[in-house]
């Protein structure tokens, strides 16, 4: 059943801040916060040039290659009530869906919402040259993914989840539209739909039977595993022959020569000698 595994640390805390679990969300929380503070500051000292080389530009990936970009975009915020309410929804609602997904899967959909924008960005800068900084966009789709596990839970007194993210999404879209901002309304609603359909790969509505959990966990069993060769067997001793394949022997010359000549062909040692031996056998046969 989804929600539940074996892999039971998964779903645990990482440690706790005093009383304060400790997830991943949490984390994330106390990262953004941190570089809010940091750049304020900094633009406070007119040296607002480390915010310039954090936030996302395609010229700068297509031309200078500068990819860190693709990561560090999501630090630039800056010290606004809508981003003291971001964190607090990352917060509390990041936080329920790692719960519920696992800190693994929660990491790679994080990761995945992140690179997402900036891959979308990159493939269109050949013909419109776009930025893009803060983090408004992926926390908006983490908590997608929240309302997609929890479609009918009330928030926000009576509301239940699953309106509250259509008014969100539409309102979003109506004013990015509004303002001709096309590119940023594509990365919208392309985070908000991998967010979505992540969740229900997971829950396994989709149709895809395929888990990447258990892919890698089959690869890393087959590399442990080592081909132990099979034991030979030990080499056969040869067998020193018997006194009658002795005799047999002996006398194979002289059996070829009569079947080729007739036995008036022997030689009175080799008459003789055929004897002693018919005389061997009939001694060894003898009951």
């Amino acid at each position: 059943m989804f929600g539940q595994s074996e892999y039971k640390n998964e779903y645990q805390p990482l440690g706790y801040l005093g009383r304060i679990p400790l997830y991943l969300t949490t984390i994330l929380v106390i990262v953004y916060v941190a570089a809010m503070v940091a750049l304020a500051l900094l633009r406070a000292g007119n040296a607002a040039g480390l915010s310039e080389m954090l936030a996302f530009y395609t010229d700068s990936i297509l031309q200078h290659f500068q990819f860190w970009r693709f990561f560090t975009y999501p630090l630039v915020n800056g010290p606004t009530l809508w981003f003291a309410v971001e964190m607090y929804l990352l917060y509390s609602f990041g936080r329920e869906v790692e719960r519920f997904v696992g800190r693994t899967a929660f990491g790679a959909l994080y990761f995945s919402l992140v690179v997402l924008g900036p891959c979308l960005l990159t493939a269109a800068g050949t013909w419109v040259p776009a930025e893009l900084f803060g983090s408004g966009t992926v926390n908006l789709a983490l908590f997608i993914a929240f309302c997609a596990i929890y479609p009918n839970v009330e928030i926000f007194w009576t509301f239940k989840a699953k309106w509250i993210a259509a008014v969100i999404i539409g309102i979003n879209s109506l004013q990015l539209l509004a303002g001709h901002v096309y590119i940023t309304l594509l990365i919208l609603w392309a985070t908000c739909l991998l967010a979505f359909l992540f969740i229900k790969y997971l829950r396994g509505q989709l149709g895809i039977n395929f888990s990447l959990r258990d892919y890698l966990r089959q690869r890393r069993s087959r590399r442990s595993l080592r081909a132990v060769p099979s034991p030979r067997p030990p080499p056969r001793r040869k067998q020193a022959p018997t006194e009658r394949e002795d005799v047999i022997e002996s006398i194979d010359p002289l059996l070829d020569k009569i079947a080729k000549h007739g036995i008036g062909s022997l030689t009175p040692r080799e008459r003789e000698k055929l004897e002693q031996a018919r005389a061997e056998l009939l001694k060894k046969n003898a009951p």
